[in-house]
């Protein structure tokens, strides 16, 4: 029986399930298919009894997709997993409150708001803005806020509950792996289990692509005791013959196959392992991976100038991908090494800061994407670069005056100002610093700076020496130090960036890459990258003790390795060791593996 007939016959038994699904199996379209026959079969009773059809997703860009494939029907509300919960727990206030207090206390004191009379007698309002901060003495919740605190109220409220299992009698949920184990718990042992007969819960995902710390990855247990029904589905649409052989080596859960309906092709995998001169007994690790550094770089650009030679396109519009582990390497590789490196110092979170451009410099020079949306705001001046490189003189126009600056265009001469001023951008941009392409915008007017920018400009006009709190001062420091060293930068990589932000290169992290697929697929090892979190080594010998680790590792290296439809290389920087080759050949095939 395949996958959906197996989900159908639930359904009509009223069984909620587990659909545990390989990579490229077309797990949205099996989710797509039993919302569509729930509408089919229930959709008019649902209508008449003023009920909704809950789908979550783990993005805004899937949300939108399921929405778009859905047609916009107005029975199915499809939502990331914080705007499902917070719809669900904002209407009881007077509950939040308590709950919050609670959630208060049990915080560090470092984490938390104390006071002698308590949270509750101080706060009238809970409220959640996807874009704020925590501050509960203010009542504002953070994004880990709402999945405690929608377990505390779940757990705690039995009406509520069963309010919620009236409200929507289907809830599928999309990626599960990546939901927090807390959501889990809250939906399956409190939602569900108050609501057996009026509720059902489908979960779709794979645990082998859990790739992020805070995702629950496996939902075995609840399967193991009779809460969920398990369904696999082992179909694997995407990838060649080889890939899948591959795939199916490295799990041990599913044997997926090429579905008939499938025209196969046989493509091919192979293993490169790269020699590393030894470790000197008495050289500390620092010192050794400069003095490799040049040899690794050497090997990965003979392999990657090897693979062009053979047809593969890592050109800006190419069809092939290079998948590193690390960002601060991709940055390295895109041309953006410096930039990265300065928010690195600067930020716990650089991704966070730079390439999803939630620093306010970030975001002057690329713009940003719309949290709920998932569309670009094209307000970087970038993005003003751009249309004028393209001729979207359109674009240009409705950029400077969405500005404020010019609140009319239509003199000639205002034209030629602006013609001459974007030609001497254009060029400063390719020979200046960004300090230099900062100033000129400033001058000329080109693209004001935000609200928050221009206050950060103006803390680092102010006397430290001056600044009596601790704190406040070293803060000052940090952001005087990032400033000048932003501003000492070529202007050639935010040129870089923005074009990996626009996804115009070839490389990407393993992580960034999941739900993607490319014709062929380079993918990058090497233990040196970040010892803590991955080791590919020990994961293939299985001498890992971090069994965290160890899971990190497997299923990253089973995602990445997924992203191939035709071919797939392996490079391994680091050198994998006799007893991690054995499985490496195990499973690729002798004839596939070759030392750099």
């Amino acid at each position: 029986m395949i996958a959906i007939e197996q989900i159908i016959k639930h359904i009509e038994e009223n069984k909620s399930y587990v659909l545990e699904a390989g990579a490229g199996s077309g797990k949205t379209y099996t989710l797509i298919q039993t919302i569509n026959y729930v509408l089919e079969t229930r959709g008019e009773s649902i209508k008449l009894n003023n009920q909704k059809i809950i789908c979550i997703t783990y993005t805004n860009v899937a949300k939108n997709e399921i929405i778009e494939r859905l047609e916009n029907n107005p029975l199915v509300i499809v939502s990331t997993i914080h705007e499902f919960l917070w719809d669900c727990i904002k209407r009881f206030n007077k509950q939040l409150i308590i709950e919050l207090d609670v959630l208060n206390e049990a915080l560090p004191t470092d984490k938390s708001y104390k006071s002698e009379t308590g949270l509750k007698n101080r706060i009238t309002q809970v409220t959640y803005d996807d874009r704020g901060y925590r501050d509960f003495e203010q009542g504002s919740l953070h994004h880990d806020d709402v999945i405690t605190l929608s377990l505390q109220i779940l757990k705690n409220y039995i009406f509520l509950t069963h309010i919620l299992g009236q409200k929507y009698p289907y809830i599928f949920i999309d990626e599960y792996q990546d939901t927090a184990s807390e959501t889990v718990d809250a939906i399956v042992n409190y939602l569900l289990e108050r609501n057996k007969t009026k509720l059902l819960v489908g979960f779709y995902g794979d645990s082998y692509q859990k790739i992020y710390d805070e995702g629950i990855g496996s939902l075995q247990s609840y399967i193991d005791s009779n809460k969920l029904e398990l369904v696999t589905k082992d179909d694997n649409y995407r990838s060649s013959v080889s890939v899948v052989n591959l795939l199916n080596e490295i799990r041990d859960n599913i044997t997926q196959t090429i579905p008939k309906s499938k025209v196969s092709i046989d493509g091919s995998v192979q293993f490169i392992n790269c020699t590393n001169a030894p470790m000197n007994p008495k050289e500390k690790v620092t010192p050794y991976r400069a003095r490799i550094a040049t040899k690794k770089d050497s090997d990965y650009n003979s392999i990657v100038s090897n693979l062009e030679t053979n047809g593969w396109d890592f050109s800006e519009i190419g069809i092939d991908k290079i998948l590193i582990i690390a960002n601060s390497k991709v940055a390295e590789r895109a041309g953006f090494g410096n930039l990265y490196k300065t928010y690195s110092k600067r930020f716990f979170d650089p991704k966070a800061e730079l390439l999803n451009r939630e620093n306010q410099f970030a975001s002057y020079f690329f713009g940003s994407k719309d949290k709920k949306t998932s569309k670009e705001r094209e307000t970087g001046i970038e993005h003003l670069v751009s249309f004028w490189e393209d001729k979207n003189y359109n674009g240009v126009i409705k950029y400077l005056k969405l500005q404020g600056v010019f609140s009319s265009l239509t003199k000639h001469s205002d034209k030629q100002e602006i013609e001459s001023k974007l030609k001497e951008l254009t060029i400063l941009r390719t020979t200046g610093t960004v300090q230099d392409v900062f100033d000129f915008c400033q001058v000329n007017q080109l693209s004001l700076p935000s609200n928050k920018l221009q206050k950060f400009i103006e803390q680092l006009n102010k006397d430290i020496t001056r600044i009596i709190d601790e704190k406040e001062k070293k803060t000052a420091i940090k952001n005087k130090e990032f400033y000048n060293s932003l501003m000492q930068t070529d202007y050639n990589e935010i040129i870089y960036a923005f074009k990996h932000i626009q996804e115009q290169t070839s490389y990407s992290t393993k992580h960034g890459t999941k739900g993607e697929e490319y014709r062929n697929v380079l993918v990058i090892i090497d233990d040196t990258s970040w010892p803590s979190q991955y080791n590919f080594e020990k994961f293939f010998n299985d001498t890992d003790d971090k069994e965290h680790r160890k899971l990190r590792t497997k299923n990253l290296f089973y995602v990445s390795c997924s992203r191939a439809k035709e071919n797939l290389v392996v490079l391994a920087l680091s050198q994998m060791g006799d007893s991690a080759m054995n499985k490496i050949t195990e499973w690729f095939g002798s004839k596939n593996i070759k030392t750099q």
